[in-house]
């Protein structure tokens, strides 16, 4: 076991996720934002001028979509590296991620049986080169895939961050999070496993409208073309794939539009007419645009950050209403005094009767500069989670707690506490110090969370230099669990959202974001039942207070007619530890004591089950 010293040191370095800044590194003339040395590589890698050109394309508009990719690949970049160096670089990358990766929990990977099949096809291949250099770089890009962890992965930089995407070069692009102008449109995931059009340049080439679908390529629908475009183990660049199963498929599936430059033709649902169109892709190969895109509508009164003058927080009151609304795109530069700018204003200059606070996109960065904004947030000291490190580099299972939680505890300020509402939006696109921010949010009280599961990348990366200069390497020694259960590992697992909820062709079509307008809903719900407001037929909801609480507290329920109801109280674990209602009950208000005294200081949830519909509230008992 290390010392003490030298892992703390480690992760508090490595929490900074990824402070990395190549020499080589260049910014784009034609888009200038400002870059923070400790923004993300995911972040910085937008804004890379690609300048190389490659040698051949040999796969234009015009060829089949089953075209022979694996000669593409190998006639594109070259032989690259001998033999010799393509084995090193492999065996160095799969050693230290046999004896240090920390995030094989969650997933079944041969990880011994993926290196010698892949050592092998080098070994086999040419007598000086092994494999081509485009081979190369997909057979380390399907090994990082394996591990199906978003920070861990290593590129051949000339492949993966400067050539050019370009019709025929066999370039698999995912996460299309941020710039877009490669497709001048952001694409979403509706539950049909179609792509939703929710954002477009002016005039776009194809004519692309808000509400269009994208269905596929070449008469294949992406959800089946991106998996044959993995097997065949392409090169790829981007931004990440997710952890969790439905962040993984999430991130491939948004990343439809980066892809165009692969086929010859595109099929599309238009909204207003509900054709279907079959359109070449040609008219995307002159495209200059540029276009952010973060899964996100915009929101009257409440500005989106501007990353080209180096926001990344901003905030505002929904129009119409009393609610405060914060988006955080990135933990990074100034992004942790804007957000504790955001909290203090909105909590004391105005009158909120509730907080949205948006993380659908957030590039990650230092988890810690949110610490502020929560001490304002909470009023008392939460344990949040821990690290672990592998026990032993022969049992990819085995970890050993770091002991280190109070770096993570919630240093609630007593003076200060939001006791309203707090609807936290997430997605697949917050990723790295973006999922540990907004899963802190767990343990308020207040909070109730909408969207989809985060990318679930809980763990803290470290940079890992392979000696050559021409490659990138990143690894996740450290995986997060709950501190109070050392078998809860984080990375790999869903974030559980309270209200599944993602845009929809009708709402973006309108300009309206879904996921915002069931966070309003609730909020002026809960308003209405604590300012004792009829509420709508079928409406229930469910509040307690005090909260935080010693021993006992109070749990109001309302109901809007007759009905069944149970009332359950469950806890980190989903164990049910107290049933405190179960029949039918009158329409209106209900209040029923809780008595904790025999249960341990924690988190747990008062689920409420009415009308085949659940209502669930975080409660925090502290002794």
């Amino acid at each position: 076991m290390k010392n003490l010293y030298k892992r703390i040191m480690k992760i508090n370095l490595a929490i900074l996720f990824l402070l990395i800044t190549p020499a080589s590194l260049s910014l784009a003339q034609q888009s200038s934002p400002v870059i923070y040395p400790d923004d993300p590589i995911s972040f910085k890698r937008q804004f890379i001028e690609r300048s190389y050109r490659a040698e051949r394309n040999i796969i234009g508009p015009g060829n089949p979509i089953i075209a022979n990719w694996q000669g593409a690949i190998d006639s594109t970049w070259g032989w690259g590296e001998t033999k010799a160096e393509k084995q090193r670089i492999l065996d160095q990358f799969c050693d230290i991620i046999d004896r240090e990766f920390a995030c094989f929990n969650g997933i079944n990977v041969n990880w011994d049986s993926l290196r010698a099949i892949y050592r092998a096809e080098i070994d086999t291949g040419h007598q000086t080169f092994g494999v081509s250099r485009g081979r190369f770089a997909g057979i380390m890009h399907n090994l990082s895939i394996q591990l199906r962890e978003s920070h861990t992965s290593i590129d051949d930089k000339t492949i993966s961050w400067y050539t050019p995407l370009a019709p025929g070069i066999p370039l698999l692009y995912v996460g299309a999070w941020g710039n877009n102008g490669h497709f001048g449109a952001g694409l979403t995931m509706l539950e049909d496993s179609t792509l939703l059009v929710y954002k477009t340049i002016p005039d776009h080439p194809l004519r692309l409208e808000r509400g269009d679908v994208v269905l596929g390529y070449n008469g294949i629908l992406w959800k089946d073309l991106y998996r044959q475009l993995l097997e065949a183990q392409l090169p790829t660049t981007g931004n990440w794939w997710g952890s969790s199963t439905s962040s993984f498929t999430h991130s491939w599936m948004i990343s439809a539009g980066m892809n165009w430059h692969l086929s010859d033709t595109i099929d599309i649902v238009k909204y207003n007419s509900g054709d279907t169109v079959h359109l070449s892709t040609e008219p995307l190969a002159n495209l200059n645009a540029d276009l952010w895109c973060t899964e996100q509508m915009d929101i009257r009164g409440v500005p989106m950050p501007d990353y080209y003058t180096g926001q990344r927080a901003s905030y505002g009151i929904v129009e119409g209403t009393q609610i405060g609304y914060i988006y955080v795109i990135g933990w990074s530069g100034s992004a942790g005094q804007e957000f504790y700018d955001a909290v203090y204003d909105l909590m004391n200059n105005y009158q909120t009767t509730g907080l949205i606070i948006d993380f659908r996109t957030n590039f990650g960065g230092n988890m810690f500069l949110g610490d502020p904004a929560l001490s304002l947030l909470f009023n008392t000291e939460v344990i949040t989670i821990d690290f672990a490190e592998r026990c032993d580099p022969d049992d990819h299972f085995a970890l050993c707690p770091f002991g280190y939680y109070r770096n993570y505890i919630i240093a609630g300020a007593p003076s200060s506490y939001y006791d309203k509402p707090i609807a936290v939006l997430t997605g697949p696109g917050a990723y790295s110090a973006g999922d540990q921010v907004a899963f802190r949010f767990k343990f308020h009280p207040m909070a109730r969370f909408f969207g989809k599961s985060t990318s679930t990348a809980f763990n803290s990366p470290v940079y890992f230099d392979v000696g050559n200069i021409f490659w990138n390497c990143v690894y996740a020694p450290f995986e997060a669990y709950l501190y109070d259960n050392i078998n809860h590992y984080l990375t790999h697992r869903e974030l559980e959202v309270d209200e599944e909820v993602w845009l929809t062709k009708a709402d973006v079509a309108q300009g309206h974001d879904t996921v915002v307008d069931a966070a309003i809903e609730w909020i002026n719900s809960m308003t209405a039942v604590n300012e004792g407001i009829p509420i709508p037929r079928n409406m229930r909801s469910l509040a307690c207070y005090p909260n935080p609480f010693n021993a006992t507290t109070i749990i109001e329920f309302m109901l809007a007619e007759a009905s069944h109801a149970q009332l359950s109280i469950y806890d980190l674990m989903g164990r049910e530890v107290a049933v405190l209602a179960n029949g039918s009950h009158q329409p209106g208000n209900h209040k029923i004591i809780f008595d904790a005294s025999n249960l341990s200081s924690g988190v747990y949830f008062c689920v409420l089950r009415a009308e085949d519909k659940v209502e669930t509230n975080r409660m925090i008992l502290l002794k």
